[in-house]
């Protein structure tokens, strides 16, 4: 929701970013891998317990995983193969955050692995219903927003009580509307 909401305004913003990247002749894909890349320090700065490490790498990854759309955008470069792609290492991002989170603080499992299974369904439904990207309160988006907050915080349990709600109120949103499309 408030990820499709803003979307277009910090594309905008992020333009001579992303016309620099385009003038480098950088590849949506090449900036997608060096976000899937990022999750190496990311997921051993999560289990090491490096909070505020651990929130701007989570932050760093979620302006990569703009950055790559908007300059798929602005270079007209987009392909359907980039957006399974940027899909993909989306998920990759996300059990790496989990799973680590599962590993680093052992009795927050149970809570990592239901935030995990949520949102994996929150994004299945969309990858399903080509137009719910962006429907509900829970997005990919606001997910990431929470886990920041909540690693800046030392909260991560209660980030991840958000999140598994966030998620769990989109899967049943999207869900409706899918059983309501017919």
């Amino acid at each position: 929701m408030l990820a499709g909401k803003f979307r277009d305004r910090f594309h905008q913003a992020i333009f001579p970013i992303t016309a620099s990247l385009g003038r480098l002749g950088l590849t949506p894909n090449v900036i997608t891998t060096s976000g899937l890349i990022l999750t190496v320090p990311l997921g051993y700065s999560i289990i090491k317990c490096h909070l505020i490490l651990s929130a701007l790498l989570i932050a760093l990854c979620g302006f990569i995983d703009t950055l790559d759309g908007a300059l798929a955008e602005k270079t007209n470069s987009g392909s359907e193969f980039g957006k399974f792609y940027d899909a993909f290492c989306d998920r990759v991002v996300e059990a790496v955050i989990y799973l680590s989170i599962a590993v680093g603080f052992p009795d927050l499992v149970y809570p990592a692995i239901i935030a995990l299974t949520l949102s994996y369904l929150a994004s299945y439904i969309a990858a399903w219903q080509r137009g719910m990207k962006y429907v509900g309160v829970g997005s990919r988006a606001e997910r990431m927003i929470v886990l920041i907050i909540a690693f800046f915080l030392g909260e991560i349990f209660y980030g991840l009580i958000i999140v598994s709600v966030l998620a769990g109120f989109t899967v049943v949103h999207r869900f409706y509307l899918s059983l309501k499309e017919g």
